[in-house]
């Protein structure tokens, strides 16, 4: 226990330089300021003292839209009012109208602080679980479903239902008091949602005085503490910053006047995004966490600026500005599948900045439909549900042009292969981190077939599940689709979000074309005690080869794939599946186990591993044909 404790020591002293000597210091010096109660004197608890309705009721007219589009809007919409509220983008769940604000719905526990200041609660509690079951509500994503129904039926219950819950919201959570207050990025949601609900109902240029006061106490709570997400080299420093800065010179537009903190708001915005938006990025547009929906919720939160940058007629931003939102725009276009959907790759916390829209929550058409038009004036899909949010916004399709929508197979210097097929084509993650890595996927392997993941990722389930969850670690090495040395994972974790001694390639190849018309892409890399991983895939034809070579002290080796739960057969070394065969050489132990994954955030589906164990210092063969 005294060694590990000595070794943990030293893996954070050797890491300390990736996360950045100035941003561990100052996590250090904000905890200090916590325990001293200095933000609790800064940002002091208080209450709005403007009453009446956030939003008015004096909206004319309705939003002429497709008729699915509203039919599912509404039916939404009917569903909140009834008390039934999404969670996660995903999870409808029975609550009380109003909502109860601070109860975890998922375990019926309710928070026992929502009278403390935010400074003054624990990140984490055992007590009451994961907090972004009890966070979730107040992000007021549920506000943008219920305006919509509104514009489109002008029926009356569906703003009182929206403004009644505002009220009560207020009311029950002063500002700075309680668990609803203590994160700022959360806080940043609040704005985007309530200003996404002003335009919608046409109250951006007039709003109500309580709605101002609203959004200043959210933007005053954001920039005292902005520097500590700064220090999270993260989203919720280009959140925080994004709702600075639209806040700010929303305040300023509204009211005509050059109040000096909303002017600092503004300002302070900017900045931040002009650096963030490079500084949060690989050169190849990769976001800094390692994770499809995080990079989604960036692009989101950068397309969502340059749409209230031309709202409130503000100036341009640099040029760079712009090639770095474009960058991000062409990696999540390279990621994902015809059917929107995107391999399940590190974190998946349920966020859905752009959610205008009736979509499925993984489906990324909708925010590359948005980005692609607010940035480059091309629409990259033919009608669909996707075009919804450009609808929201006032933006006319039907004079944009489009162009086609293709990839192409891809080497991404920030850790990703791009491999394609006729009908296939598949993902790799390869080591590479400037930033900090949440998951042990090095070498994951994603294999799609005409719109369907059928060898995917196992997700993330929770950030902090209750005890007596059945759902494995899928962080783990063993929940991925890679090899693990002796059940060992490929780095030891930390913390809940920090993982030592990052794995560095040892080789990363480029994608060949190979004499039989086939293609072929091969990487290796080694882990801290020595062991040594060798990838190579080769693919036509729907036929996809991955050959192992290891070598190391470890005495055995693990290879795992998840797929889905169906009816599959074992004959001899081959596995039989309802989409195709994978075939191992005989040097590898074949067996398939249960397992559980998680698509959606605190969702999970049964699904197996199939799991090939062999003697290391050797290679495994595995052939997977599709039919």
């Amino acid at each position: 226990m005294h060694n590990n404790r000595i070794s943990k020591i030293f893996w954070y002293l050797r890491i300390i330089p990736k996360l950045g000597l100035w941003n561990v210091f100052y996590v250090f010096y904000y905890r200090l300021k916590l325990k001293l109660g200095v933000l609790e004197k800064k940002c002091p608890i208080q209450k709005i003292r403007v009453s009446g309705s956030v939003f008015k009721r004096d909206f004319s007219g309705t939003k002429m839209i497709d008729p699915q589009w509203s039919k599912n809007n509404i039916q939404q919409a009917d569903d909140i009012v009834k008390g039934k509220i999404p969670y996660y983008s995903f999870h409808w769940m029975k609550q009380s109208n109003p909502p109860n604000w601070f109860k975890n719905v998922f375990n019926g526990k309710q928070s026992k602080y929502s009278e403390k200041h935010w400074s003054r609660i624990a990140d984490f509690s055992d007590d009451l679980g994961d907090i972004k079951n009890v966070w979730e509500l107040s992000r007021f994503t549920w506000l943008g479903i219920l305006a919509r129904a509104y514009a489109n039926t002008g029926e009356a219950k569906y703003i009182n239902t929206l403004n009644d819950w505002l009220t009560d919201w207020i009311i029950k959570n002063p500002v700075n008091q309680g668990p609803n207050w203590k994160c700022g990025q959360e806080t940043s949601f609040r704005v985007f949602n309530l200003l996404n609900v002003a335009y919608i109902l046409k109250q951006e240029d007039h709003p109500t005085k309580l709605l101002v006061q609203v959004v200043e106490a959210h933007l005053q709570r954001i920039s005292v503490n902005v520097r500590y997400a700064l220090a999270q080299r993260n989203n919720h420093a280009s959140s925080e910053a994004a709702a600075l800065f639209i806040g700010g010179n929303w305040l300023l537009k509204v009211n005509g006047t050059h109040h000096h903190k909303w002017l600092q708001y503004a300002k302070k915005g900017r900045k931040l995004l002009e650096t963030l938006s490079g500084e949060l990025s690989y050169k190849d547009g990769s976001f800094a966490q390692h994770s499809v929906i995080y990079h989604r919720l960036f692009l989101d939160t950068m397309t969502t600026v340059l749409f209230w940058c031309k709202r409130l007629n503000l100036p341009d931003f640099s040029p760079r500005y712009y090639k770095n939102v474009e960058k991000a725009l062409d990696w999540l276009i390279s990621l994902m599948d015809d059917s929107g959907i995107c391999p399940n790759l590190g974190p998946n916390d349920g966020t859905m900045l752009l959610s205008n829209h009736s979509c499925d929550y993984r489906d990324c058409r909708p925010s590359v439909q948005t980005a692609s038009v607010l940035i480059k004036n091309r629409l990259l899909f033919d009608k669909g549900a996707y075009n919804e949010p450009l609808n929201w916004m006032d933006i006319q399709t039907e004079k944009i042009k489009k162009i086609s929508f293709s990839r192409n197979d891809k080497v991404f210097t920030s850790g990703y292969v791009i491999m394609l097929d006729k009908n296939s084509w598949a993902f790799l993650r390869y080591p590479y981190y400037r930033f900090r890595p949440s998951h042990n996927d090095v070498f994951h392997f994603d294999l799609w077939s005409d719109g369907k993941n059928i060898l995917f990722d196992s997700g993330s389930y929770s950030y902090n599940p209750d005890m007596e969850s059945m759902v494995p670690d899928l962080k783990s090495v063993k929940a991925h689709n890679t090899l693990s040395f002796g059940g060992e994972e490929q780095m030891p974790r930390l913390g809940r979000f920090l993982l030592a001694k990052w794995i560095k390639p040892l080789e990363v190849g480029n994608i060949c074309i190979l004499d039989n018309g086939g293609k072929s892409w091969s990487g290796s890399y080694k882990v801290s005690n020595g062991n040594k991983h060798e990838r190579r895939i080769d693919w036509k034809d729907n036929t996809w080869k991955i050959s192992d070579v290891f070598s190391g002290k470890s005495s055995n080796v693990e290879i795992g794939f998840n797929f889905e739960d169906c009816k599959y057969a074992i004959d001899q070394n081959t596995l039989l599946l309802p989409w195709g065969k994978i075939s191992v050489s005989d040097n590898a132990k074949l067996s398939v186990k249960k397992h559980r994954i998680s698509n959606y955030y605190f969702q999970f589906q049964d699904a197996y591993r199939l799991e090939l164990s062999a003697v290391n210092n050797d290679t495994v063969t595995t052939l997977i044909q599709i039919f």
